[in-house]
């Protein structure tokens, strides 16, 4: 009997990431999620959710692109706030 070959958890002392399959404007696509973050990729999905319902029907978005545009301009915005309220 030959001994079994080391799994990528064994390898390197970390869980296998978790392969999830998420829904974006209809479109299906499979992620790697860290074991253990699944929540946290949740609620990033509900906050994305979110964010399209209230863009998606904006005034000149016109399609999937349009809204992820605009869903990434105004979190770069955020973001760029944020970092600027830490200093």
């Amino acid at each position: 009997m030959y001994p079994k070959k080391p799994t990528a958890e064994a390898a390197n002392g970390k869980p296998k990431p978790k392969q999830l399959t998420v829904t974006v404007l209809g479109r299906h696509m499979k992620i790697a999620c860290p074991a253990g973050q699944e929540e946290k990729l949740q609620n990033a999905m509900l906050e994305l959710e979110q964010r399209v319902s209230k863009t998606k029907y904006q005034p000149g978005v016109h399609g999937a692109e349009d809204v992820l545009l605009m869903i990434a301009l105004n979190l770069c915005n955020e973001l760029l706030e944020l970092k600027k309220n830490a200093d």
